[in-house]
């Protein structure tokens, strides 16, 4: 079982400086457009997008504004002004599945909803938790 143990040791080794020229990588990229977003103007304050030519292609950048909405709110304003036709015109609503209130849901409860409820597997996630001293 040796060889099995000094085999998954060297994976984790290889995962690990993996993980950390990705790391490093990702920071370098981001830098770098940065500095193209600040060399052009670019304005991340606004939605669209802007095309540079780059060696018979082109570098496309664009800007998303990321909206947050505060669904008690928004219900709350819609009852106050008689706009409750509008809710489901502007807005999509989508439910999440609280899991830790449906685990301690009578079984009845959990039964009648099931069916509206998917479940998949999604990825492993890894996470490197160094030890004190070790310098990282």
């Amino acid at each position: 079982m040796k060889s099995a143990d000094s085999f998954l040791e060297r994976l984790l080794i290889e995962w690990r400086v993996a993980k950390q020229l990705e790391q490093e990588a990702v920071h370098r990229r981001r830098a770098i457009e940065d500095e193209i977003k600040a060399a052009i103007g670019f304005d991340e304050g606004r939605e669209g997008s802007e095309t540079l030519p780059f060696h018979g292609g082109r570098v496309v950048i664009t800007a998303r504004l990321d909206r947050k909405v505060d669904g008690t709110l928004v219900r709350q304003l819609a009852a106050e002004n008689h706009l409750e036709d509008w809710l489901d015109r502007i807005f999509r609503w989508k439910p999440e599945l609280e899991v830790r209130a449906w685990r301690k849901a009578p079984e009845y409860i959990t039964q009648t909803f099931a069916p509206a409820i998917t479940t998949k597997p999604g990825r492993a996630t890894f996470s490197l938790e160094l030890e004190k001293g070790d310098g990282q």
